[in-house]
């Protein structure tokens, strides 16, 4: 009888093993499909060959970059050192003759001596009043400015005193062209 029991025995210890195999597959594959479902991809292991043969291609495309790199300045060097050859009539159509040339610069002459002649000529000023000229205009400048920054309006709300400003000066300048 003692035979039996170890045979029964032997036989349960071997269903439990087989059990506890299957339930850790069981897991194993479990946790593999949650893994799955999150990365949406199973993740590649890499050997170390692997590695290596890829970081060596990638300091080859360096290299071949940098030849590229290299060669395309030689080759625009070389461009700039050579002188223009060939059909240069299409270039010569395109640029206007020196005749037009001529003409435009004699109207462009006459009408710079016509406008001199109608402005009013200025009168030169000396160094002394040149500075004093400047001195006034920066005073005026200054009091307009202190003028402005104490004014009610531009505190409320000085975007639209600004705006009004440059519309008004706006306005000026096209009543002075249109004179």
């Amino acid at each position: 009888m003692a035979k039996t029991k170890r045979n029964v025995r032997a036989k349960a210890k071997s269903v439990v093993g087989a059990a506890k195999q299957k339930a850790q597959d069981m897991q194993a594959n479990w946790r593999k499909d949650k893994l799955l479902h999150k990365t949406l991809t199973p993740k590649k292991t890499t050997t170390k060959k692997e590695k290596s043969e890829a970081k060596h291609k990638k300091l080859l495309n360096r290299f071949a970059e940098t030849r590229k790199v290299r060669k395309e300045e030689q080759a625009r060097k070389n461009r700039e050192k050579t002188a223009v050859i060939g059909d240069l009539k299409p270039l010569r159509d395109a640029l206007p003759s020196l005749q037009d040339i001529y003409k435009l610069v004699k109207t462009k002459q006459k009408d710079a001596s016509e406008q001199t002649a109608l402005a009013e000529p200025e009168v030169l000023l000396s160094a002394n009043e040149k500075i004093r000229k400047k001195r006034t205009d920066m005073v005026n400048r200054v009091k307009s400015f202190e003028k402005l920054i104490k004014d009610k309006n531009f505190k409320k709300n000085p975007r639209e005193v600004i705006a009004s400003h440059v519309r008004n000066k706006y306005q000026a300048m096209e009543e002075d062209n249109d004179e």
